[in-house]
């Protein structure tokens, strides 16, 4: 060892040149890519004892190390802590936390001014010594700019035997701590604190001033502003975006202002703090009794109310120059839409924290994708702009034998054991402030009433709050926590949006991990900053969770699913977090999240690696896309949408699970068959190509007789010709790839053979074989569940398709179709397909289709178009003449399948109009034969 510490020595002091071990070399700590608390862990971690020397102690940098402080204290491993009270900066609540040790022997220096910042970690007989700049404080340890220098040497060196001796002479003449002078101290310490309070208030601190982030995000809305009529801004929560809104319409020189929340505790929040920013105009809440009138003014109005038509309508279209949408990625919802169709401000804003939605709306649309700024979690905590945070990976605990998971019972979910395991930790882990305000979330109303109920047994105040409780009982919940009078509220998810409760100072995670979204709205109810914390406990209770994973990947903002980089978290996740936040995982939780990890296959394919792994697991063979599909796992279309078969799928994800190779001929049989026959709307196909496998040949009539046997379907035979003749190819959809596919079928007569290469390669190539039953398998069965039940053609009501399908499935040959924007006529079958979508944010926006009832809509036809030319009816007239048997297939957004509505009855009217442009174009009423879905309606009229 002395040979070991001499050549690290030379590399320190005389050539940097020099090989060495490193982990002995001198070196300055200092925060950076690594923080000065991460290299304390690890030292912590590893010491046989430890000494520190600072100046200050604040709970906040004591709660950095709780994890190991605990583990120290349960090995035995003794240390040594004297700090000074000097100007009363060192906290008493980090004396009393570090008292309640047994393995430290803590002191702190009264006669004189104790300036020392030191660190010593013994392991064997080797000392570490740190010595610089640093106090037992949060800003120290992660952010502030420190400098400190370490150094190690075998105890019999000089340097180790001058600092020990100094601080042990020291030490010896102070007396050990006791809780009287701790009491003592915070006296002097309490006294001090309200004479800067009170000084404090004499500073003039209305003018509210933008932040960082928000003079950036202001310019950017300025020039939006210009070419746009409307902007998204992703703000975090406890970013400021109500105030940033204010300022930006101050800057806008707005009039008339409407601001909309879905919360009234928000519109009057919201109300407060735009009187602070926007001080000469009126402000206003609204009801039914608004009047319109001149005046400058600010309206805040509940989306619940402002949504009915008659309130709606006391207001013209264009009454307000500037609209607010706040937690805007509910716009999808009608009561939303109803506002966003009525009115028509110079612009409008939506804001929230989280626009990923969980439904199939998509927010960043609805606001022509133009995103004025973005204020993520990280950037946030970077800036300072939210209060820190100390997260604690906590392990669940075992009963019975059995660890927390999703099929834990509420009775081990409650039980007494669990509610001690609780409010240990959470008292262990303590919080930032006077008094404690916990936030706790759980998954079930019931556990939520039953662990009040525990708690309350235990001396703890707490109350349970669901959807089951009214706005007034939650403010009243919420007004009992901030006033101390309860310490826990126990949530169903109601907090995890909308809700600003800034004193909370601890949030305790029950509940398994199943969204990174919901996590980070939760883990947000903590992060608002208040003049009564330094920083946010998060107590997060690991289970043995199937989604464990999620809990990186929701923290660090990283999304990647990259293994390496969630691992890397995991193990100095505090060095990944901006500002003075920490992480830290106990050994349990964090072994839980690498197992989990390991388990699952990201590598950039997320959805399909997850599911892979966890079938994988369960059937112990290389899962197919029928494998998929039985066990209710990702859907074989969307895998099929990732790549365009499966072979190339697992040649991706998996190349080690391919049982063979595809010639080039091959590959097109594939492809053919995953791209125009998958997920199959009807059985008929599937079912030909798997007689075929036993038959020589087959007929129209054949496969009639077989349908009527096995699935009870008469009057098949346009729907087996038109099957037939696309695994032919004897029609084809998409001309422009025709080439690239090879037909499996070929007809002789009135009977259809397998293609010859298509045979041969399924009886000679056994991996080509797998794919195709696999396939079939797939198909059939998705079909039989789904598509089942047709007689005249092979079409669902209210089912999904896309434009060839339709085509397809209605026994139309594509190629005697004329292709029009938006419908296409069949003139020798007097048939038109009409293709809507709802959501246009084309140029002609402005002419929108609808819905007037579950029957009733207009449709507009493309401009140029007449309902007679030359004397002659065109298409469009013929359509006003009800010459056409019309198809209606409509969806909501560009990007997805259509729905299919079935026949119109009848055209009720149309007229030709002018469009913008001055062009004619006809606008037509129907009405349909069947009535539309109210859920599919409500989808629409979002």
């Amino acid at each position: 060892m002395e040979n070991i510490l001499l050549e690290a020595l030379k590399t320190s002091s005389i050539d940097f040149n020099i090989d060495s071990d490193d982990k002995y070399q001198y070196e300055l700590i200092a925060n950076g890519e690594e923080k000065i608390v991460t290299r304390l862990r690890k030292y912590f971690e590893d010491c046989d004892e430890f000494v520190i020397s600072v100046a200050f102690i604040t709970m906040g940098g004591i709660s950095l190390f709780l994890e190991e402080l605990k583990n120290l204290e349960n090995k035995g491993i003794k240390g040594k802590i004297l700090t000074g009270d000097y100007l009363t900066f060192t906290e008493p609540k980090a004396l009393k936390k570090l008292l309640s040790y047994k393995n430290i022997d803590l002191k702190v220096a009264t006669n004189r001014k104790h300036h020392t910042k030191a660190y010593f970690f013994r392991k064997g007989n080797i000392w570490t010594l740190i010595v610089g700049s640093s106090n037992l404080t949060q800003g120290a340890l992660t952010i502030n700019f420190e400098w400190n220098i370490k150094v190690n040497s075998l105890e019999n060196g000089k340097i180790v035997k001058s600092v020990l001796e100094t601080f042990n002479k020291e030490f010896d003449n102070l007396k050990t701590l006791t809780e009287e002078d701790i009491e003592n101290y915070q006296k002097r310490y309490e006294q001090l604190k309200n004479l800067i309070e009170a000084n404090n208030q004499n500073i003039d601190l209305n003018e509210i001033k933008p932040n960082s982030m928000q003079v950036q995000a202001l310019k950017n809305l300025e020039e939006t502003r210009k070419e746009n009529d409307r902007a998204l801004l992703i703000s975090a929560t406890g970013t400021g975006k109500t105030y940033l809104s204010a300022f930006d319409v101050k800057q806008a020189k707005a009039k008339k202002i409407l601001f909309v929340a879905h919360r009234k505790v928000i519109l009057e929040r919201s109300k407060v703090s735009y009187q602070k920013i926007l001080k000469d105009k009126k402000l206003e809440i609204f009801d039914p009794n608004f009047q319109i009138n001149d005046k400058d003014e600010v309206v805040f109005a509940m989306v619940q109310t402002l949504n009915k038509e008659k309130n709606l309508n006391i207001f013209p279209k264009d009454y307000f120059d500037y609209i607010i949408i706040d937690e805007v990625h509910h716009g999808g919802a009608k009561t939303y839409q109803s506002i966003f169709e009525y009115f028509k401000p110079k612009f409008l804003l939506g804001i929230t924290a989280t626009p990923e939605r969980t439904d199939d709306f998509n927010i960043y649309q609805l606001f022509n994708y133009n995103v004025a700024y973005e204020i993520r979690l990280q950037d946030a905590m970077k800036e300072e702009l939210l209060c820190p945070f100390h997260y604690f990976g906590i392990s669940d605990i075992v009963i019975d034998g059995e660890s927390i998971d999703e099929k834990t019972s509420i009775k081990n979910l409650t039980s007494d054991e669990r509610v001690r395991h609780i409010l240990e930790k959470s008292k262990y882990y303590s919080y930032s402030g006077e008094k404690l305000h916990c936030l706790v979330f759980v998954s079930k109303v019931e556990e939520a009433k039953i662990l009040v109920e525990k708690f309350l047994e235990q001396g703890v105040k707490a109350l349970a709050l669901s959807s089951e409780n009214s706005d007034n009982e939650r403010e009243e919940a919420i007004r009992k926590l901030e006033k101390g009078e309860i310490e826990y509220i126990i949530s169903v998810d109601i907090f995890n949006e909308g809700v600003d409760i800034p004193c909370v100072n601890q949030v305790i995670l029950l509940r398994p991990t199943t969204s990174a979204i919901v996590y980070i709205q939760q883990l947000g109810r903590g992060l608002r900053k208040h003049k009564n914390k330094a920083y946010t406990v998060v107590l997060d209770f690991i289970g043995n969770y199937e989604k464990n994973f999620l809990i990186p990947i929701a923290i660090s903002q990283n999304n990647s699913y990259d293994k390496d980089f969630m691992k890397r978290f995991l193990m100095n996740a505090t060095d990944f977090l901006a500002g003075e936040s920490s992480i830290s995982f106990d050994e349990i939780s964090k072994e839980r999240i690498f197992e989990n990890i390991n388990k699952v296959n990201f590598s950039n394919r997320k959805l399909i690696e997850e599911d892979f792994k966890l079938l994988e697991s369960q059937l112990g063979r290389i899962p197919y896309l029928y494998d998929f599909y039985i066990k209710n796992m990702l859907s074989p279309t969307v895998i099929l949408k990732y790549k365009k078969d499966y072979d190339e799928v697992l040649k991706n994800i998996a190349p080690r699970y391919r049982a063979g190779s595809l010639n080039s001929i091959e590959k097109k049989f594939l492809i053919f068959l995953s791209t125009f026959f998958t997920p199959a709307k009807r059985v008929h196909e599937m079912l030909i190509l798997k007689e075929l496998f036993v038959k020589e040949k087959l007929n129209i009539e054949e496969v009639e007789s077989i349908l009527k046997d096995k699935y009870s379907l008469i009057n098949q035979e346009n729907n087996i010709k038109n099957a037939f003749e696309h695994l032919s190819k004897e029609i084809f959809i998409t001309l422009s790839t025709t080439k690239a596919f090879e037909p499996i079928l070929y007809r002789k007569d009135d009977y259809y053979f397998l293609d010859e290469n298509f045979k041969n390669s399924y009886i000679n190539n056994l991996y080509f074989k797998i794919l195709i039953d696999d396939l079939i398998k797939y198909n059939l069965a998705f079909a039989e569940n789904n598509y089942n039940n047709f007689v005249k053609e092979s079409i669902k009501l209210f089912g999904e398709y896309t434009k060839q399908e339709a085509f397809w499935y209605l026994n139309l040959n594509f190629n005697n179709g004329f292709q029009v924007s938006g419908y296409t006529p069949f003139e020798n079958e007097r048939k038109l397909l009409i293709f809507i979508t709802m959501d246009n944010l084309s140029e002609r926006a402005d002419y929108s289709n609808e819905f007037y009832d579950s029957q009733t809509f207009s449709w507009f036809s493309k401009s140029s178009r007449y309902l007679k030319k030359d004397n002659k009816l065109t298409i469009e007239g013929k359509i006003a003449e009800n010459f056409y048997e019309i198809n209606v297939f409509v969806k909501k957004n560009n990007g997805e399948n259509f729905y299919y509505l079935g026949d119109v009855e009848k055209v009720l009217s149309a007229k030709e109009i002018k469009d913008s442009q001055g062009k004619s174009m006809v606008k037509y009423i129907f009405k349909l034969k069947k009535d539309v879905k109210k859920e599919l309606l409500d989808y629409f009229n979002m």
